[in-house]
């Protein structure tokens, strides 16, 4: 309740409820208390309701300028909300909160404690926090403390206009540790630091939002890269079973920062059919587990579309993901090379950790390619490490990339790994002929697609054995399929023979 307890008669009506609306620049006080002189009250329209889910009574707040009803002086959002509504014996299991138009000024961080709270309002209903040292461990607008469950804010706007424009004064908008939790049609303005961060929350779902980092600019890559502001949406270490689906996500592109960032052990997330685009990084994963990535259109971010990396020190288990029918276009705008990208320009998905290790990361029946007239996303698909195992790329539609190479291994593949029935990219063409090294030549097939190998001379070849198995030998004879690091092994005497290699269709 609020500091000056109002004279009980009037609890029943108004709960102690305080603010004071910032509309139009003009500072204007809201009823919230009892006593003061006789006659009637005739208030304008509420400035937003309150109905408490203790013994369903709806609560009003007023605009009035009427000496009748005394009222209080404070000038925060903050205010109303922690002191005057959370703490109120009426919202002791859960408020309903409508917030109408207007601007709200906030000043301190509201901790939200207590379950079923539920907060909505319009896109004309705006909240500002002010340049203030917030009162909680990452500077949070809300701060959703564990007890907070079933938590919903939908419909109304954030702007951190003033603490993205103030030296040494950023901060999250919102902070989640709970569970239950709703963001639903919300708009994230002028993001100072993380959009929505969820360390250790589950449960969740952050949907048809909009999300934008700061309008402060830099000049590093251009107009269009800002000076601060860390992840769109962050999902920490001890995070999960969350949904991000249908949002708009941009603008999140100082260094190396991403619009969605799943961090080491977060776990059982879907982000899908969301809209990415200039971050540094559209959709990024540090040891992530039961990660399912599809539907997204990820495009004209700085770095890469996708990144799966490590730490780089310790280790973890990490996956599987699933990376299913995005589109990822016209990435790696960032003009120099980049660490994460293993010192090269950026590809539409990056595979670079240097730590052990992802188990099955399947990347399937997405397009990828740039369609710029000078292109600047470097490969479609760039694997530059063997910590992933039980790797499948099937089903992709490759096309157009700055260097010319589709999918691009800097490392020898592991027999886990098969790459197959891209269009674009598989089939790849006949090599050959190739003559045969030193008896007893061995081939094995590091190309991480199925091929084949036939014979085209066969000199005076004694033995010709593919997975172990001895072959007939003869011109055009046709070897079993190879996977991943089989091996044919041509044995002959003197005259070495040729082969062509057959990279499979399917």
């Amino acid at each position: 309740m609020s500091q000056q307890e109002p004279n009980k008669k009037w609890m029943p009506l108004i709960i102690g409820l305080v603010l004071v609306l910032l509309m139009f620049g003009l500072s204007v006080s809201i009823a919230g208390g009892g006593g003061g002189a006789s006659g009637p009250v005739v208030p304008v329209p509420a400035t937003f309701t309150i109905i408490s889910l203790v013994n369903g009574t709806s609560y009003n707040a007023y605009l009035s300028t009427s000496t009748i009803v005394p009222f209080f002086s404070e000038s925060s959002f903050q205010k109303i909300m922690q002191t005057d509504v959370l703490s109120s014996s009426a919202c002791f299991l859960g408020c309903s909160i409508a917030l109408l138009p207007g601007k709200f000024n906030q000043t301190e961080t509201i901790n939200v404690t207590r379950p079923g709270i539920a907060i909505s309002g319009t896109f004309a209903s705006v909240i500002y926090p002010q340049k203030t040292v917030f009162h909680s461990p990452f500077h949070s607008a809300f701060n959703l403390l564990s007890t907070a469950t079933g938590f919903a804010a939908q419909g109304f706007k954030m702007d951190d206009y003033n603490r993205v424009n103030s030296t040494g004064i950023t901060g999250d908008l919102f902070t989640v540790g709970s569970s239950g939790w709703l963001f639903n049609q919300l708009t994230i303005w002028n993001a100072s630091s993380n959009g929505i961060s969820v360390p250790s929350g589950s449960n969740g779902i952050v949907s048809f939002s909009t999300i934008i980092s700061t309008i402060k600019l830099c000049t590093t890559f251009g107009p269009l890269q800002n000076c601060n502001g860390n992840y769109g949406i962050l999902i920490g270490t001890a995070a999960t079973s969350i949904r991000i689906d249908f949002n708009t996500i941009s603008m999140f592109n100082f260094t190396d920062t991403s619009a969605i960032n799943m961090a080491n052990g977060a776990s059982n997330i879907e982000v899908g059919s969301n809209e990415i685009f200039q971050n540094s990084f559209g959709i990024s994963s540090q040891w992530g587990k039961a990660l399912n990535i599809h539907d997204n259109k990820i495009h004209d971010n700085f770095g890469a579309g996708i990144l799966l990396t490590t730490g780089a020190f310790g280790s973890a288990s990490a996956g599987p993901i699933t990376i299913t029918a995005n589109v990822i276009t016209n990435n790696g705008k960032e003009p120099n090379t980049d660490v994460q990208c293993n010192n090269l320009r950026c590809s539409g998905i990056v595979l670079r950790g240097v730590r052990p290790i992802w188990d099955g990361v399947t990347i399937v029946g997405n397009t990828i390619k740039d369609t710029q007239a000078s292109p600047t996303q470097y490969f479609d698909i760039h694997l530059a490490s063997v910590n992933y195992s039980n790797l499948t790329i099937t089903g992709n539609t490759l096309g157009r990339t700055r260097n010319g190479t589709l999918v691009f291994l800097a490392v020898n593949p592991l027999k886990t790994w098969i790459i197959t029935a891209n269009p674009g990219f598989n089939a790849q063409p006949v090599r050959g002929p190739i003559t045969a090294c030193a008896t007893p030549c061995t081939y094995v097939n590091n190309d991480a697609y199925m091929e084949q190998i036939e014979l085209i001379t066969i000199g005076d070849m004694t033995a010709f054995t593919c997975r172990g198995i001895a072959n007939i030998i003869q011109v055009d004879a046709i070897s079993p399929v190879l996977n991943t690091l089989e091996t044919c092994i041509f044995t002959y005497v003197l005259t070495a023979p040729t082969y062509d290699v057959l990279p499979m269709q399917g």
